[in-house]
């Protein structure tokens, strides 16, 4: 069996940075990714936000309060804004070439949200290019990676980690990993609203007992050409792209944050974006404006493109604190050898809502902080692994139960009963067209009866090798269980806040300023509101 300090499931910007802090440390460390080695996802899509011609980090401090629409952990936002200026120099040291200004210094731009210019970003390359920078510190350090490895069962021992399953889908087996800590670090749950692929850590670690955190905030990107999957970054904003409706008037954007944006998008009569002017900026943006003629047809040289608000980014996931920690319950217990970080987790920075620029920061900054805590020297050396017996008992288990799944079954074919419960998930969203107790609960409702359905279903490929089918079921179970528990939170929330916006009780309430946890069985709880440093509001609370 193998054995190692630390493992880390994710090769994204958080994983990736957490793993060569980790092993940076003298650890030895492993990374898995359920997909292909490779994939730098969206979370760098819209730069990094650093206050680089600030004296401080007060107004950065600041603004994300206000856009987390006060229920952020304001003791995270400042150790998190504190380190912005040098994650960026980490990047740029490391090789990212970011806009540069007339002093030679990376760009920063005014964005939504921001009072004062600090977005940083590579044009399009942006999350490539970080990408290939952290990877590269992976090799460096010697970080093991492996791809297609699929994180399918968690073995905790009184909240204490002792290993994990994973399916090797190259070689069709059941590799049960030992280690003295596991950094979560994949997928949030946006794409259980689309039948996309969801992250299989946060889940697994759900299944094991550890409760997630403010699952009922889900954020809009305002920048979605309809009929498509594509999301267009705020850059194209900052270098001089226009928003209007069909019939000409503009779209204000100025004074406005994400959440405000949000809405004037969705009010606006057929809303587009013009990106027809940007000058010599258009350079930055060649590889979106190739996608977007190829994937839909429009040449953004020409045309406008239609625009509208679609789910992009979960702030709920697994509770952790600024060194990557996972809470349980209480901010004074934490899960023995279990770290979170980047959309898996929900480290409290953005509240409840979305500051551009702030998703990449927080993905590197508790990403690093979780690697080298998970790799102390004295909490590492003084652990020992813990015995095999309940890996082992849960292997058997694990096989056990994909082989029950693999049985011959005489009825609907496999293809066909998936797309019925993608379809029943759709339509259950989509009959849920304002949050209110009613049709809240009706939606809890709806997806128990749909998850009895896909717990019953059957595989028609009965090698692990590749098995497609299996990785559609388990990410459907997953996406299931990830809208039960943001209904279960939303039902709680009594009270619209940010994004998050509720019909039978529109207005904030000082009553609901504390983060709503969930659990595995439904039974919700509270984790407090965390203030800044001395137990002092960094930015007081105001009734919106």
């Amino acid at each position: 069996m193998e054995a190692w300090d630390v493992v880390v499931l994710g090769d994204t910007h958080a994983g990736l940075r957490a793993a060569s802090e980790s092993a940076a440390a003298g650890a030895t460390t492993l990374l898995l990714s359920s997909t292909g080695l490779g994939h730098h996802g969206h979370g760098a899509r819209d730069g990094i936000a650093a206050g680089l011609q600030e004296a401080n980090n007060r107004g950065h401090r600041e603004d994300t309060v206000r856009s987390g629409a006060f229920l952020s952990d304001q003791d995270v936002v400042s150790t998190i804004t504190a380190k912005a200026i040098g994650e960026v120099d980490y990047l740029e040291r490391k090789g990212v070439i970011f806009h540069r200004d007339q002093k030679g210094l990376p760009k920063t731009r005014h964005a939504v949200g921001h009072l004062q210019p600090r977005c940083i970003d590579s044009g399009d390359s942006t999350s490539l290019e970080v990408h290939q920078v952290l990877e590269e510190q992976a090799m460096k350090f010697g970080v093991v990676r492996r791809g297609d490895h699929i994180p399918l069962h968690l073995v905790l021992n009184d909240f204490a980690v002792e290993g994990l399953l994973a399916l090797d889908s190259m070689n069709g087996t059941i590799v049960p990993i030992q280690c003295k800590a596991l950094i979560i670090a994949d997928e949030g749950f946006e794409g259980a609203f689309s039948g996309g692929p969801v992250g299989f850590g946060m889940d697994m670690a759900f299944r094991a007992g550890v409760p997630l955190r403010d699952m009922e905030h889900v954020l809009a990107h305002p920048l979605c050409i309809k009929g498509t999957n594509i999301a267009l970054p705020f850059g194209l904003l900052f270098d001089g792209a226009t928003l209007h409706e069909s019939s000409g008037p503009e779209i204000a954007t100025k004074d406005l944050d994400h959440t405000a944006l949000c809405d004037a998008i969705s009010s606006a009569v057929q809303p587009v974006l013009d990106a027809r002017h940007l000058g010599e900026n258009k350079a930055w943006w060649a590889s979106t404006f190739d996608l977007v003629k190829m994937r839909s047809g429009i040449d953004m040289n020409r045309s406008t493109v239609p625009i509208e608000c679609r789910v992009d980014f979960t702030i709920g996931g697994l509770p952790v604190d600024s060194l990557g920690r996972c809470v349980v319950g209480s901010w004074s217990r934490w899960a023995t050898g279990l770290y979170a970080a980047g959309d898996a987790a929900s480290s409290g920075f953005h509240g409840a809502g979305l500051l551009i620029g702030n998703r990449m920061l927080d993905s590197l900054a508790i990403g690093s902080a979780a690697g080298r805590d998970a790799a102390s020297g004295d909490w590492l050396a003084g652990r020992s692994f813990a015995s095999s017996d309940r890996l082992q008992e849960a292997c058997s288990q694990l096989e056990a139960d994909i082989s029950a799944m693999m049985e011959e079954d005489e009825e609907k074919s496999h293809a066909l009963r998936i797309g019925n419960i993608v379809s029943s998930i759709r339509s259950s969203l989509a009959a849920t067209k304002e949050m209110n107790t009613q049709s809240l609960q009706q939606l809890k409702d709806e997806l128990e009866a749909i998850s009895l359905q896909a717990e019953s279903l059957h595989l028609d490929q009965t090698s692990l090798v590749m098995n497609t089918n299996l990785l559609e079921v388990l990410n459907i179970q997953a996406s299931i269980r990830m809208l039960t528990a943001c209904t279960a939170s939303s039902l709680v929330r009594e009270e619209s806040r940010g994004q998050f916006k509720r019909s039978d009780f529109p207005e904030s309430s000082h009553d609901f300023l504390y983060h709503i946890t969930v659990d595995a069985a439904g039974q919700t709880g509270r984790l407090a509101l965390k203030k800044g440093a001395g137990g002092h509001w960094i930015l007081a609370p105001q009734e919106e």
